[in-house]
């Protein structure tokens, strides 16, 4: 289990009504009750005032320097939930709100309280989105249903069907194996068949990071080597591309309200498939995502801010081009988003631009899991 503070230095409940903790205070701990804990010890309004212990299964008890203590007469904080489940506080209450997906009891104050079966729940919900379903359709179906749901679909060793050949074994090695010889021989065909039904052996997320990626970075690899030529990298591209538009075409089915993210190659920028990665990553945590296109300047980006009133702009930044053209796009940009919404950066070029996005306001974001935080 992993905790995550995305908002780091703010106060964030835990426990007992009257304790917090904050992001800054973590520190990195190793086994705890048998179980690591990655968000270490947990400050009690002060750095290392006291431990806060957590069993891997989900416990009706909180465990402080040792002691167990039952959280109260109603139910469990969001906080501990959060610990628990590994979703963000956002995403919980949003699922609440959006989709009805649990219905904890609220304390006097008005504050989230919820049962052992909400945390069991929430955990099916996660498994099973990560297994490709989508949050709109599968908030209401009963326990039974939804424990098949979040069941793992990868299976290690059974075949792939690519239409006229069967692999044996879906790791995403030998899938990657199997791309790339789809591509040397420039068989588009093939090397879509192979990644439409990756498609339905694993995540939407884990196709991204663990087969896509790792594909574009060998056949670039490759490239440069020499031993792939520049209508390779065309042709995987424009096929990854459509895999990803067909990932896109499948939005979650529902009128609620979702915060929207507008998502731009900037000027200087021809290479989108990053960009588009991240609008499936966006979709599948309850954003509405927006990909506005590449070699996009300012000023359009600006237009459409405008227009859409989006909660969060994404930059996407893979090649280093010229550092002063790229700063001066970055601060035009800040200039007429006039701190309107959150500016986020990524790709593998942003690394270059640290200081550019820092003095536009903006926030680097160079991992998938950075940018699911602040999603979250």
């Amino acid at each position: 289990m992993r905790a995550r503070y995305c908002q780091t230095g703010r106060w964030v409940k835990a426990a007992f009504p009257t304790a917090c903790l904050r992001g800054s205070d973590l520190r990195s701990v190793n086994e705890v009750i048998g179980y690591t804990l990655n968000a270490g010890w947990l400050a009690i309004n002060g750095p290392l005032a006291m431990s806060m212990i957590v069993s891997e299964a989900p416990s009706p008890f909180f465990y402080f320097n040792g002691v167990a203590a039952m959280p109260g007469p109603f139910g469990f904080p969001i906080g501990y939930v959060s610990l628990q489940t590994g979703l963000s506080t956002h995403v919980i209450r949003a699922w609440e709100r959006r989709y009805n997906a649990v219905a904890p009891q609220r304390s006097n104050n008005g504050r989230r309280l919820f049962s052992q079966s909400d945390m069991e729940r929430l955990t099916l919900l996660k498994r099973a989105i990560e297994n490709g379903h989508s949050i709109s359709t599968i908030a209401g179906v009963d326990q039974a249903k939804l424990v098949q749901l979040a069941e793992p679909t990868t299976r290690p060793n059974g075949p792939i069907n690519s239409g006229s050949k069967t692999y044996a074994g879906t790791t995403p090695i030998t899938i990657i194996g199997h791309c790339l010889k789809a591509v040397a021989m420039l068989d588009g065909n093939a090397l879509h068949r192979i990644l439409r039904d990756a498609a339905a052996t694993f995540s939407r997320q884990n196709l991204i990071d663990a087969i896509i990626f790792p594909l574009m970075e060998q056949v670039g690899r490759r490239w440069s080597d020499g031993s792939l030529r520049i209508v390779h990298g065309q042709l995987a591209a424009i096929v990854v591309h459509t895999q990803l538009i067909s990932l896109l075409g499948h939005p979650c089915r529902d009128t609620t309200e979702k915060p929207c993210l507008l998502i731009a190659a900037p000027a200087g920028q021809c290479c989108y498939l990053g960009a588009l990665a991240v609008a499936v990553t966006a979709q599948d945590h309850g954003w509405e995502p927006v990909f506005l296109g590449f070699n996009l300047p300012a000023v359009e980006i600006a237009a459409a801010f405008s227009m859409l009133g989006p909660q969060m702009i994404a930059l996407s930044i893979t090649c280093r081009v010229d550092d002063a053209f790229m700063h001066d796009e970055l601060m035009r940009l800040s200039d007429l988003l006039n701190n309107g919404c959150l500016l986020v950066v990524g790709g593998r070029a942003s690394l270059n631009y640290g200081r550019s996005i820092e003095a536009a306001g903006g926030e680097a974001c160079s991992t998938a899991t950075e940018l699911i935080s602040r999603l979250g």
